[in-house]
């Protein structure tokens, strides 16, 4: 067929609907069934995952703020992101991991999957020395041969066995380890049905492979809990990895936690030891002076004078003392300081007499460096918010900065005065003997020593009140537990979502071929598609029982189903040309019924008392004289190349008044035959003899040979067959009225499926429904059975039933 595009059904059409649900109705239950062992065989080989998870909550305690009013130097209100990229590091991961005795992993093998067997094997290997280190994440095997225990493995390239007995050392010069078994009848039962095998790890490669099944995220930012979960194959594994991960995070919090109040009091510790030298030095010297200079209390010559001097001194060195905390408050402002620095500076000012001062601005200095933080983790520099706070810290810093200006200058405008004043009490105290000057200088070393002294003593018994004070209380608001059912796969999830997609593939598939119908089946199909010129004068019910060639029922079953319909098609013809003389029958491919409608309708004509003759015309294809059961020596090809005359070719048949001729042998040039004036004459000799031609035309669908015949002819008739024929065979039938200019062109479906409901009148209103079983089938079935007998047993193989 020339055109060969797809023709889609848009609109609702009940016949075909009717058509598809009645021939495709099976396909959901075929892909019902289908997915449905798709997902049990999707089941029975896919590894069970299992998940455990707990919840932690990030929290700490200062004690010391609470009792002393004195906040820790290292408490830091760490954002609940920066702990949750903690969790999920590579570092913390490892931590975890070595907390468990991960130095060897055991497997077992099966015909398809294989299963790690952490903590449910039959046997356990304890290493303890591994020479080599390229057998790390290698297979070593493990099988049984009597109380024997055999290794296998391969090396370099090089396969090396190792025989050893169960609980015992199993060494060579690669590795030292021991086969542990409690039952030894489990173990040779599990190498018996599985391949037994285990590897040395590689703490770093392990956790690499198991990290991906870790997952830490936040439950409740304001709350500051963190769910940790961890998914695997094996549920003891996950358990105890998601306990070790939070207690390798709790643990290494803590230490974190203490390590910076211990690196304080150490520097602390080291400047007391020297000033306790000094002090003891100057209190020796002091004492040494007062015995060689024999003077046990000068104080009480010069007591006034020297209270003036050492109180100037003390307020001097106090002021140094602040001018330079200033100076370090004043450094570490310079160069964007952090949270932690910015509290390094409160220990820096207490005591000191701008303390008052400085502390609300720090405090609204650490706010905003934790605020900033915070949005770091949510967004970057870019951020507008975090632009805001970059300007509000350099606003507050440089506000700090003007603000120790001012203390500095007020600082260093004291410091003059105080040493001018000491001046001058020197001056007068120089005045004084010799001795009791020294002695007062020796006083004075003192003092400033057990200044510095109890100062540096204070500190220190501040900050181990604070670090003593202090304690990390993260805590575990709930334990994960060791899962007994794996969230993957989903078994419900699995069969539903199988049996969904199996159902909606099926009822997919019958919306395609609803879309995609290209059938004629019934007489109200045909009537819709075919051109307005067209007539349809019947149809012919389906032949039932296969036979092997085209036979003429009509004849053998005279009152059967078949003869009806051929009697009504031969009235149809009567009112359409009531001289008719020459009938062309053709189809669009071979296979739609043309032969033995031109068999059947030839025969029907005759045995009204017509005398008929039937003419193959299918030069290619014959089988005219197969159905009828002669020889194709003479036919039509030789009438036309005048090689036979007319009375040698044609046949008589066992019904009265009807004859034919075959095709004859098949000539090198078929169309030109049909269309030599030598054809004409032997059409015009038969209409001489015979009252009815009808001729049996070639597909002219697929060749033209009969196309001329059908022109010419008194009554074409073109066969389509139902449930074969497909719908854009009706573009030849519009060619055929538009382009060979055929007048008129009558149409029979072949092949109609008759139920109780259509018999006789095959959905066109031709009805003999009363006489339904009057007879008339059980004629039709014993004719129908003799002749699907004839048929030999391969073709009831191959061929299709019903074929007509």
């Amino acid at each position: 067929m020339g055109n060969k595009s797809i023709i889609i059904n848009k609109s609702y059409d009940p016949l075909i609907l009717r058509t598809i649900i009645k021939r495709y109705s099976w396909w959901p239950f075929l892909f019902l069934v289908l997915f449905g062992l798709l997902a049990f065989f999707y089941l029975r080989y896919t590894k069970p995952i299992y998940e455990s998870s707990m919840v932690i909550q990030l929290s700490n305690t200062d004690n010391a703020k609470d009792v002393l009013n004195i906040e820790n130097v290292n408490t830091q209100e760490n954002a609940i992101s920066s702990v949750i990229e903690l969790l999920r590091s590579e570092m913390m991961f490892q931590k975890a991991v070595k907390r468990l005795s991960l130095d060897v992993s055991l497997y077992s093998r099966g015909k398809v999957l294989t299963e790690e067997k952490y903590l449910s094997s039959s046997y356990y290997v304890q290493p303890y020395e591994l020479n080599d280190s390229s057998l790390v994440n290698e297979e070593i095997r493990v099988s049984y041969e009597g109380d024997k225990v055999m290794l296998s493995y391969e090396k370099n390239g090089v396969s090396k066995e190792v025989t050893g007995y169960i609980n015992e050392h199993i060494k060579n010069r690669d590795f030292d380890i021991v086969v542990k078994v409690a039952d030894e009848e489990k173990v040779k039962e599990a190498s018996s049905e599985n391949e037994l095998f285990f590897i040395f790890n590689n703490i770093e490669s392990l956790s690499s492979r198991l990290k991906g099944g870790l997952t830490v995220m936040p439950l409740e930012i304001g709350a500051k809990t963190i769910e940790i979960s961890f998914r695997g194959f094996n549920p003891h594994l996950c358990h105890d990895l998601t306990l070790a991960v939070s207690e390798a995070f709790i643990a290494y919090d803590e230490e974190n936690q203490r390590r910076g109040s211990d690196n304080v009091l150490h520097f602390i510790d080291i400047q007391l030891d020297s000033l306790r030298s000094e002090l003891k030095s100057s209190k020796d010297s002091l004492m040494l002076f007062q015995r060689l200079a024999n003077l046990p209390d000068p104080e009480s010559v010069s007591s006034q004078l020297m209270d003036a001097i050492s109180d100037i001194e003390i307020a001097l060195v106090n002021t140094d003392s602040e001018l330079r905390s200033l100076f370090v408050v004043q450094e570490k402002l310079k160069n964007s300081p952090n949270r932690l620095e910015v509290y390094k500076l409160f220990p820096e000012m207490m005591g000191t007499s701008f303390e008052s001062s400085l502390v609300k601005h720090i405090n609204e200095l650490h706010a905003l460096l934790e605020e900033k933080d915070d949005r770091l983790h949510k967004g970057t520099n870019q951020n507008s918010r975090i632009k805001l706070l970059n300007k509000k810290i350099e606003s507050k810093i440089l506000l700090i900065q003007r603000s120790i200006e001012v203390i500095e200058e007020r600082l260093i405008a004291n410091a003059k005065v105080l040493r001018i004043s000491l001046k001058e009490n020197q001056n007068i105290f120089f005045q004084l003997p010799e001795k009791k000057m020294e002695y007062s200088r020796l006083k004075n070393v003192l003092d400033l020593n057990e200044k510095y002294f109890t100062l540096l003593t204070e500190k220190k018994v501040m900050y181990a009140i604070s670090d003593a004070g202090y304690a990390s209380s993260n805590r575990l608001l709930s334990r994960p537990k060791i899962e007994e059912y794996p969230v993957e796969p989903n078994i419900n999830f699995i069969y539903s979502t199988f049996l969904i997609f199996g159902l909606l593939l099926g009822l997919g598939v019958m919306l395609l071929k609803y879309l995609t119908f290209n059938e004629i089946n019934l007489l109200e199909d045909l009537v819709n598609i075919l051109p307005e010129k067209a007539s349809v004068l019947g149809g012919v019910p389906l032949f039932k029982y296969s036979m092997e060639y085209s036979q003429l029922i009509v004849a053998e079953a005279p009152k059967s189903s078949m003869a009806e319909s051929m009697r009504k098609i031969r009235t149809n013809l009567s009112y359409i040309h009531p001289n008719y003389k020459t009938i062309a029958i053709s189809s669009s491919i071979s296979g739609e019924g043309k032969t033995f409608v031109a068999l059947n309708l030839a025969g029907i004509i005759a045995m009204s008392g017509k005398k008929t003759v039937l003419l193959d015309l299918d030069l290619r294809k014959p089988k005219i004289h197969l159905g009828l059961n002669v020889e194709n020596v003479n036919g039509m090809s030789s009438l036309i190349v005048e090689q036979a005359t007319l009375d040698e070719c044609i046949h008589k048949s066992e019904l009265e008044n009807f004859d034919f001729i075959t095709a004859g042998p098949t000539p090198p040039n078929p169309s030109e035959l049909l269309l030599s004036q030598q054809f004409k004459q032997v059409i015009n000799d038969l209409k001489l003899r015979y009252d009815v031609i009808v001729i049996d035309n070639p597909p002219v669908g697929l060749v033209s040979d009969g196309v001329r015949n059908m022109t010419e002819a008194d009554i074409p008739i073109y066969v389509f067959k139902s449930h074969f024929s497909k719908r854009s065979f009706t573009d030849r039938v519009k060619e055929l009225f538009e382009v060979q200019q055929l007048k008129s062109l009558n149409v029979i479906l072949n092949g109609i499926q008759v139920t109780k409901s259509t018999a006789y009148g095959y959905g066109y209103g031709y009805g003999y429904g009363s006489n339904y079983g009057n007879g008339y089938m059980e004629e039709e079935t014993k004719v129908f059975k003799e002749a699907a007998r004839q048929k030999k047993w391969y073709r009831r193989i191959f061929k299709r039933n019903g074929d007509n």
